[in-house]
């Protein structure tokens, strides 16, 4: 079996911008289901989003491949009609709207229930949908300073910072991907239509676990620890010989003695301040140098192989170039093809789903807006003939 026959038959309905929405489409399109995005006059608001290639948006690239587009505006009765048309031949409505924003247009999740019984709705909002703060504007970084998640992240004697890339975003796609796949299970059990909700808030509080299970119990935590964490030590990148990081994560006693050995550290093995995890952890402004010393006398990327040989986990901190070059990247083939609407192939990042440890990809166009317009209303047309 192919991944692009697992919703082979499924049709969605893309009301969402930006990253999150977006990407959880995606990846229903990349398992076979027909995605028809709908965007507002001017489109998306990510195609507006710098740098470009070929005058598309690095963005709207890497999060919409494998869609069809048409523009709906739903403040004008013919779009809100044209909605309800749309909406009659999906099995998903995916939006991510603030909340009371559609129901003010009359199409809201209780506006259309009854009219579409089996229809799987999913809302992806920023805060949720019910809370004080659930009409507040929503992106990944106002989440992450909101869940405390940029109060960790930075060196302690620095502002906090954001993290980089979109953590919160695509752990929300993902989120929202299940989602819909757990709501075209629910029906086709029960024959009823359902709201699910997710939200960047809800998701992002799973990154801060262990941070929030301390508060939740009264426990005082630390604030920002750079690359270190406050359960497990060693963790953290290190200078090496060339100059370059390597992020070291020794968790277990197995992988302290295996990891002095490599370094050739065999007093700090037998060292009583260091005799366990939480001795390690509770001395580690005493470690953290001795540490240094052994590890600036190679290069990360040498440290990287003998440790990685040893069973210690160690990563070469790598900049974006190599990793869009790293063999493993490319042996998974998360370098996948996608074409540009102007007709030019390029690569993008590749679906993160095997099935039966096949590793398939298919080249799936980037949209232009309302592209395909044309062949959405012949369908529809044909439909109501029929």
């Amino acid at each position: 079996m192919e991944l692009s026959s697992l919703l082979q038959g499924v049709r969605i309905l893309d009301c969402t911008r930006n990253i999150a929405g977006p990407v959880a489409t995606m990846l229903a399109a990349e398992m076979g289901a027909d995605v028809i995005k709908v965007e507002p006059p001017g489109g998306d608001e990510m195609r507006q989003w710098p740098p470009f290639v070929d005058g598309q948006s690095v963005y709207f690239v890497s999060c919409n491949r494998g869609k069809r587009s048409i523009v709906v505006d739903f403040k004008t009765a013919e779009g809100r009609q044209l909605l309800q048309r749309l909406l009659a031949r999906a099995d998903v409505m995916i939006e991510n709207y603030r909340p009371g924003t559609l129901e003010k247009l009359g199409v809201g999740w209780r506006d259309l229930r009854d009219r579409h019984p089996k229809l799987v709705w999913v809302s992806v909002t920023g805060y949720g949908r019910t809370g004080p703060r659930a009409g507040a504007p929503a992106y990944d970084s106002m989440i992450q300073a909101y869940i405390g998640m940029m109060g960790i992240t930075g060196e302690n004697d620095r502002p906090p910072v954001r993290c980089g890339g979109s953590p919160i975003d695509i752990a929300t796609a993902y989120l929202a991907w299940g989602t819909i796949v757990a709501g075209l299970h629910t029906v086709a059990k029960t024959g009823k239509g359902l709201l699910l909700e997710v939200s960047l808030m809800e998701s992002a509080l799973g990154f801060m676990h262990a941070y929030l299970q301390g508060a939740l119990v009264g426990l005082s935590l630390p604030v920002r620890m750079g690359s270190e964490t406050m359960g497990i030590y060693p963790l953290g990148a290190f200078k090496t010989g060339d100059g370059e990081y390597c992020l070291l994560q020794v968790s277990n006693e197995h992988q302290w003695q295996r990891f002095c050995t490599v370094l050739g550290a065999a007093e700090l093995a037998t060292d009583p301040r260091f005799a366990s995890n939480p001795l390690r952890v509770g001395n580690r402004d005493a470690l953290r140098p001795l540490l240094q010393r052994y590890l600036e006398q190679r290069s990360a990327a040498q440290w990287e192989a003998q440790l990685a040989a040893a069973g210690v986990p160690a990563a070469h901190v790598r900049d974006m170039a190599a990793v869009a070059a790293d063999e493993q990247v490319r042996a998974r083939q998360m370098a996948a093809p996608t074409r540009l609407p102007n007709g030019r192939e390029i690569e993008t990042w590749g679906v993160p789903v095997k099935v039966d440890e096949a590793v398939t990809t298919r080249l799936r166009a980037i949209p232009a807006l309302d592209e395909h317009r044309a062949d959405i209303l012949a369908e529809l047309e044909r439909s109501a003939e029929a």
